[in-house]
């Protein structure tokens, strides 16, 4: 009998799986690295050249449609490294306490800044966390924190419950509302959240961020939607959507229509985008493709308008052959 109740126990056990390593709560704030999205460049190109526009250009000129990818990449990647560069600041600091089960780090003022932070982290499983970051204005009562920043975060494990540090998933949000009360701060409204998954050192890479942002006095906010996936050194894709008024230059069309691209490229860096306009002041949607090569030249153009320069051949210019638009 016992040996009967000895062998349900060690199976019983082997059916709950390996157990989990507990993560330190260091380890546990996710990295600049673990959201940040990567682009196939060359050290001569000027991504952020396209942020605004694709400019006026030629076959066999540099794509402008790369140029506004590889620009957009760029601004994304400013907000989310200083998101996630604030919370590794703060927490780069020995904690003010720590049970276990929550840490906090702070209150913490710079010399040279006017404004206190808090880091607050709780666990919610051996490899999962989640976490407040808090702030006020120098000197002001306890009252006046706000919570700018809200996230949680899992550690990767391996198979036997290892954590796999530098991996993971989880989200986050910034809360514009509440950062524009802090001193030296934008007066910008709304909200942006952040979901990203990099589950090991071979699995794609997936990051989402949607935007809601209100201008001036607007009732209803501008939205933005990013979308990207990278297989390391493999294929990898970028999509976003923003409203933003393309008759700026007919003051009787003041409609903001939905303008989306969306970008794929192979491990070379040769790929391809869709481009799409809808809505506002469109009778109906307006296209524009466009192919490069593995340097970023661009081998196929064309579009739906009759005014639409093209060139190429998309058979035989296009790493990717048939449009793919954004549904943001």
């Amino acid at each position: 009998m016992k040996k009967m109740i000895g062998a349900l126990a060690s199976l019983s056990l082997a059916a709950c799986g390996p157990q989990i390593e507990t993560v330190s709560f260091k380890d546990g704030i996710p990295s600049q690295e673990m959201a940040k999205l990567d682009v196939p460049s060359t050290t001569s190109q000027r991504i952020d050249d396209g942020v605004a526009t694709v400019r006026q250009q030629s076959y066999g000129d540099l794509s402008g449609t790369w140029l506004v990818t590889g620009g957009t990449v760029l601004v994304v990647n400013g907000a989310t490294l200083w998101t996630l560069g604030s919370l590794n600041f703060v927490a780069g600091f020995e904690p003010t306490s720590d049970d276990g089960t929550t840490a906090v780090w702070g209150p913490h003022t710079n010399e040279w800044e006017r404004t206190t932070w808090k880091l607050t982290a709780v666990r919610t499983a051996p490899n999962a966390f989640k976490y407040t970051l808090e702030a006020k204005p120098k000197g002001t009562a306890d009252s006046e924190y706000a919570a700018v920043i809200t996230g949680s975060h899992t550690v990767a494990v391996d198979d036997d419950g290892k954590a796999i540090k530098g991996y993971g998933e989880g989200r986050f949000d910034i809360d514009y509302d509440k950062a524009a009360r802090l001193p030296h701060q934008d007066s910008k409204k709304g909200r942006v959240s952040f979901h990203y998954a990099r589950p090991n050192p071979t699995a794609a890479v997936t990051v989402e961020v949607d935007l809601k942002e209100f201008v001036n006095a607007a009732a209803a906010p501008n939205t933005a939607a990013y979308r990207y996936s990278q297989v390391p050194e493999g294929e990898g894709s970028f999509e976003f959507a923003v409203d933003s008024n393309i008759h700026w230059f007919d003051l009787t069309k003041i409609a903001l229509e939905r303008w989306s691209i969306k970008s794929r490229w192979t491990s070379t860096g040769a790929g391809r985008a869709d481009v799409r306009a809808s809505g506002g002041d469109l009778a109906s949607p307006v296209t524009m493709n466009e192919c490069w090569d593995a340097k970023f030249r661009s081998t196929f153009l064309d579009g739906s308008t009759p005014s639409q320069t093209k060139w190429g051949v998309e058979s035989e210019g296009c790493a990717f052959v048939g449009a793919s638009y954004s549904t943001r």
